[in-house]
């Protein structure tokens, strides 16, 4: 009978050296609580040695991969305040006060919540604070910026949330640059300095011009165009009615030459058949130009209005005349 025990050896031993194999070419797990004390060692290094700059940056990444670690918010919040960072050093002992509410009882961590307590009391003098004021200006009218109005406001380039327009800022004294924005506006910022408790208040206005839709934009195109077309219309009545007053003009002088017209060398004045004419002739004499002037006038606004309404291959806030229908009147204006 053929013998199984050299195979099964072999096999025993191919299945060992694979495991061993499997358990070393593993890769290690990330494990943000050892990182987190990674990066907390190398920051109190940086500390011990007076780099409390370069230590901030440290405690500030080990407490985002690791929230629950307790000293590095601590040394976070001692070292900005060290720098003059009192907003931010006052943010991260309130942090450090609501972690303490669900850390496990440690001997260590006693007297903390005191700590946390004093130090933010200390520092909320020296907080500077900034509120940002922003008017939204549209086609419909103007008001406050709120969530619905499209803007975005930053803070060195920061985005901040819209519910936060309008409400006092927590800012470390240093200066900064305050921006309001929108796809569809001209962007405004100002400058500001801020020390350690300062209050300010800063007001800005942007103006936004909503690109219309192309059913919308259509629809704008063809009534631009149509009240060109009634305007200048309108004008070419006027021009004919300049035309036909000049010509019954005409034709009452010529009745006024034949009524004077004298018999003879020793003929008086005009009778006073004449008198109508006369008065006919003067009255349209000054209708016709005015009728003729109202009728070019007219003619030459609706071809504005009609060669200036905007069509989808052109861009709707482009260079150019823009004539705008209003209530008893017509507006112009032209963009650069």
């Amino acid at each position: 009978m053929k013998s199984f025990g050299p195979w099964l050896r072999h096999l025993a031993f191919a299945s060992t050296f694979v495991l061993v194999s499997a358990t070393f070419t593993r890769p290690a797990l990330a494990d943000p609580e050892s990182d987190a004390k990674d990066l907390f060692q190398r920051g109190r290094d940086l500390r011990q040695k007076g780099d409390c700059n370069g230590a901030a940056v440290l405690f500030r990444k080990a407490v985002k991969i690791y929230p629950n670690g307790l000293g590095s918010i601590r040394n976070l919040a001692e070292c900005e305040e060290q720098l003059g960072h009192y907003a931010s050093s006052r943010r991260a002992w309130l942090d450090l006060k609501r972690a303490l509410i669900t850390a496990p009882n440690d001997p260590k961590y006693e007297g903390w919540d005191k700590d946390s307590e004093d130090a933010s009391t200390r520092l909320a003098p020296k907080v500077a604070h900034v509120m940002v004021d922003i008017t939204v200006k549209t086609p419909d009218g103007e008001g406050p910026a709120n969530e619905r109005s499209g803007v975005d406001l930053l803070v060195n380039g920061e985005v901040l949330p819209a519910n936060l327009i309008g409400t006092s800022l927590e800012r470390d004294p240093g200066d900064y640059t305050i921006r309001v924005q929108a796809p569809d506006a001209q962007p405004v910022e100002q400058r500001i300095a801020l020390a350690a408790g300062d209050s300010k208040r800063i007001a800005l206005r942007i103006a936004r011009t909503p690109k219309l839709a192309d059913d919308e934009l259509e629809a704008r195109r063809k009534s631009r165009r149509t009240l060109g077309v009634i305007v200048a219309g309108a004008g070419g009545l006027f021009l004919v009615g300049g035309g036909v007053t000049y010509l019954m003009m005409l034709s009452a002088r010529d009745d006024l030459e034949k009524a004077c017209a004298p018999a003879d060398v020793n003929a008086g004045p005009c009778p006073p058949a004449a008198q109508d004419a006369k008065d006919r002739g003067q009255t349209l004499r000054f209708v016709a130009p005015a009728l003729a002037g109202v009728g070019l006038a007219a003619v030459g606004i609706g071809a504005a209005i009609f060669l200036t309404a905007p069509s989808s291959s052109q861009p709707q806030q482009g260079k150019g005349l823009y004539i705008y229908p209003g209530l008893g009147r017509l507006d112009a204006a032209w963009r650069f």
